[in-house]
């Protein structure tokens, strides 16, 4: 079984003024008018296996559900959501969802991270590297 993981919690801040602390990088609209989170969690739900969990700060949950609520999926996807209290980088935003999915879909589950905020724009290569 393969989960996706979205990790979208940065501050965003590096690209100041376009990314902000209250609207970071993955929140904004490119020119097809798609965010890099919406781009990302079609690109989770086309390779996994009908759930992705996404690990974000407090502060961004209602704007990611509402992200992602704007998409028509193809087929049904589960959403997850791991919050995080405070940022705390990378790695420990990875271990908390490697012992999340390990304790909902045992240890025969594996992840895939997915950084909230690249952009890919060949999605069959994508497909085809992580099958």
């Amino acid at each position: 079984m393969l989960i996706p993981i979205i990790l979208s919690g940065g501050a965003g801040t590096r690209l100041w003024p376009v990314s902000r602390a209250g609207h970071p990088k993955p929140f904004i609209k490119l020119p097809d008018g798609e965010s890099l989170l919406q781009k990302t969690v079609l690109r989770a739900a086309a390779v996994g296996d009908g759930s992705v969990l996404t690990v974000t700060n407090r502060d961004y949950y209602f704007l990611t559900r509402d992200e992602y609520a704007g998409i028509d999926f193809a087929e049904p996807v589960q959403f997850d959501y791991l919050l995080e209290p405070a940022g705390r980088n990378t790695a420990p935003a990875i271990a908390a969802a490697a012992l999340a999915l390990r304790r909902q879909y045992g240890d025969e589950a594996v992840m895939l991270v997915l950084p909230a905020d690249h952009l890919i724009a060949d999605t069959t290569a994508f497909a085809a590297a992580v099958a």
